[in-house]
């Protein structure tokens, strides 16, 4: 039988061959441990919302550009807004915060939360996350419904025109997503089935070359440098004998 330092790659695959039904047992066992795994996993969901900042005015053409350029000029200082205590603790003290959980802090609802503004942009995105669904279209929602009371009292003027300099506006409210984001089924059973058949390989590889009989005849044949003849004729001899 070859020793490990004389197997060629055509032996190893020999090994698969012979074993294949081994194989593909550990990759469908491994799979259906994924999928119970997949079950008790929990889960998280996603939602996304948008906002648009604007400045009230007179409806004109100029109007309406200044008023995105002033929207542009806000988005940053809104984007930190958005995920600040001022926000964050209202939504978690609003009355149906419970979805979010009754002891739900700002910084717990910061973790959960994604809110940036495109470049040259006067829109906010809000991204939210959480164990359900309907907790993460909550959260993106009361964001904005927050961040629009907010933005009206800080922007607040009481000039000849009582009423806010700036205001937001929504664009999209979030829905409730059907499916979570994390952790995704097929990538979890793939990723079970691949690391099964993996370890079934090594254990196949491990019982084989571990074993003490000949099961394929070549193996009980390895050629010799000296049953090299003249002419490019080569003789193989017995592992355990001479010519």
């Amino acid at each position: 039988m070859r020793s490990p330092s004389t197997r060629r790659p055509a032996d190893y695959l020999a090994m698969v061959r012979r074993n294949l039904v081994v194989l593909v047992a550990s990759a469908i066992a491994a799979a259906a441990v994924g999928v119970g795994a997949y079950t008790l996993m929990p889960k998280t969901f996603e939602a996304h919302s948008s906002a648009l900042i604007i400045a009230p005015g007179p409806a004109s053409v100029g109007a309406e550009r200044a008023s995105d350029l002033a929207g542009q000029l806000r988005s940053a200082s809104y984007v930190q807004l958005a995920v600040s205590d001022q926000v964050l603790s209202r939504v978690a003290r609003a009355g149906a915060a419970g979805v979010l959980g009754d002891t739900v802090t700002p910084d717990e609802l910061r973790d959960l939360l994604t809110v940036t503004s495109p470049l040259d942009s006067a829109v906010l995105d809000v991204v939210a996350t959480g164990p359900t669904g309907e907790a993460a279209a909550h959260l993106a929602n009361a964001v904005v419904d927050v961040l629009r009371v907010l933005v009206t009292e800080l922007e607040w003027s009481d000039g000849p025109v009582a009423g806010p300099l700036h205001e937001i506006d929504v664009i999209d409210v979030a829905s409730v997503p059907n499916s979570s984001v994390l952790p995704r089924f097929w990538g979890t059973v793939t990723t079970a089935a691949v690391l099964g058949a993996l370890l079934g390989l090594m254990l196949v590889i491990g019982v084989e070359v571990a074993r003490d009989r000949v099961v394929d005849p070549r193996e009980a044949r390895v050629p010799r440098a000296s049953d090299a003849a003249p002419g490019g004729v080569s003789f193989v001899g017995a592992s355990g004998g001479g010519m």
